[in-house]
This record gives structure tokens, C-alpha cells and sequence, in this order.
């Protein structure tokens, strides 16, 4: 499986072709990574050699510029690719926690976002994936659900069909260690909470109670409805201004 080249399956990341001596350089890419995905780790599948810097943006066909990926994690990296489609979801959905960075990504952009409160984790480490999650009462069946470790302590305590056995990641991780973390959690889960993690933390400061705990908490924790309150606000004392 490992030898099939990525102009024998067409399953090319752009349009650009490859140079001469392509072969040889992809052979060595696969030697150097130990016939062996750099973000899963399989080794019992189709391999190809990915551009960390693209060709289509002057990535050059040298070797440090060349990881091995399986096919389904290639889709991963390379998400607008329908030549991928067939393959993507096979891909894992955390990548190995030795990963490199430019192929350390988690299965599709909404695995990187809680489930909870909706906070985006670049780190795979600082996630979760809650499996066999309930089926809630609008019947959306999900095979998991991400949640950051503050979230994922909270979820832990509060709801009793999440349980230690049901939390998975790429790497170590402790019922203490999210206990430990879970006053960290907003008090409030984000309006689009999936229903089965969308659950209030009780409020322990007087800034929690009068705004993370109150309608406030959208004009004062969100950066974008604060800039468009200050526009509004310097907008009207301009009209203010003029009219004098």
C-alpha cells in the first residue's frame, strides 16, 4: 500500500503536475518517516507525500518540504479536495500527539470549536471527544462531541451519561485534571450548545452574577458586539457634534 504513488491513485493536491524525479523524492520522504502517516501513524495504507508549503504558493520539491500522510488524513489537510471525499472521514479524528505541526490538525474546522461553549483550541491537546453521546430530544443523532478540557470537567460532574470511559483524545488525560479545570468553564454555554452539553455553572464572583450570568455577557464577552456598541455610541455623539 505504501508504494502507490500519488500520480497512480490522481489524487494530486493541485493541478501543477510534478517534476522529474518526483518518484525518487517521494520514495525518500516515505523512507525518512518510516513508511508511516506523520499525523495518524498507520502504516497499513495508501502514503502520499504532502507539500508542507503548497506548490501552487512556490512550496519547492525538496524533502524538508515533504511529510507523509495516509490518503484519509491528506483529506484532512487538504479539505476542498473532492478527489478526498471518498476518504476523509477515515482519517482519525485527533491527530497523533507527535504529529508535526503542519499536518496536527483535528478532523474537520467544527472538531477544533467546544461543543459547549464554542471557544476554538488550535492545540489538540487542550480537547476532548465525548463518544456514544445520547441521543437528545430533537433526535440529531452525533457520533461525538468536542469539548475543552474547563468544559469537559463540568460536563464530567453534571451530567451522568458522560463518563470518564466515554472521554477520548490523543494524548494522557485525568478525572482530576478535568475536575481541576472546570471552574475555568464559562457560566453559561453558548446559544448554539449542543443540547446534551448546554449546562450552567453556577455563578462564584460578582462579575459572573451581574454579566457572565445575564444578557451583559453578550455585549461585554464578545469582541464583535463591543466594537459595533463603540460605533453606535461614536456615531451618535457625532450626529451630536454636527447638529450644534
Amino acid at each position: 500500500m505504501g508504494n502507490r504513488s500519488e500520480r497512480e491513485t490522481g489524487d494530486r493536491p493541485d493541478d501543477h503536475g510534478y517534476g522529474e524525479g518526483w518518484e525518487e523524492l517521494r520514495q525518500q520522504t516515505l523512507r525518512r518517516d518510516g513508511y508511516a502517516c506523520t499525523r495518524c501513524g498507520a502504516d497499513d495504507r495508501t502514503l502520499q507525500a504532502h507539500h508542507v508549503v503548497p506548490r501552487s504558493a512556490g512550496g519547492p520539491d525538496d524533502l524538508e518540504n515533504l511529510l507523509t500522510v495516509c490518503r484519509p488524513c491528506h483529506g484532512v489537510i487538504h479539505r476542498s479536495n473532492g478527489a478526498f471525499d471518498d476518504v476523509r472521514d477515515d482519517a482519525p479524528l485527533f491527530p497523533d500527539r507527535t504529529a508535526p505541526a503542519p499536518v496536527a490538525r483535528m478532523r474537520t474546522p467544527d472538531d477544533q470549536c467546544c461543543s459547549r461553549c464554542g471557544a476554538q483550541r488550535d492545540d489538540p491537546t487542550e480537547l476532548v471527544a465525548w463518544t456514544d453521546v445520547p441521543t437528545p430530544a430533537d433526535g440529531r443523532e452525533t457520533d461525538h462531541l468536542i469539548l475543552c478540557k474547563p468544559c469537559a470537567g463540568l460536563v464530567l460532574e453534571r451530567e451522568p451519561n458522560c463518563t470518564r470511559g466515554s472521554l477520548s483524545a490523543n494524548h494522557r488525560f485525568s478525572t482530576h485534571e478535568l475536575a481541576s479545570r472546570r471552574a475555568n468553564a464559562p457560566v453559561r454555554p453558548s446559544v448554539f450548545a449542543s443540547p446534551q452539553v448546554a449546562i450552567r455553572r453556577e455563578p462564584r464572583t460578582a462579575r459572573e452574577r451581574l454579566v457572565d450570568d445575564t444578557p451583559l455577557r453578550f455585549a461585554v464577552n464578545h469582541a464583535g458586539i463591543r466594537w459595533a456598541m463603540l460605533a453606535a455610541i461614536g456615531y451618535v455623539l457625532l450626529m451630536l457634534v454636527v447638529s450644534l
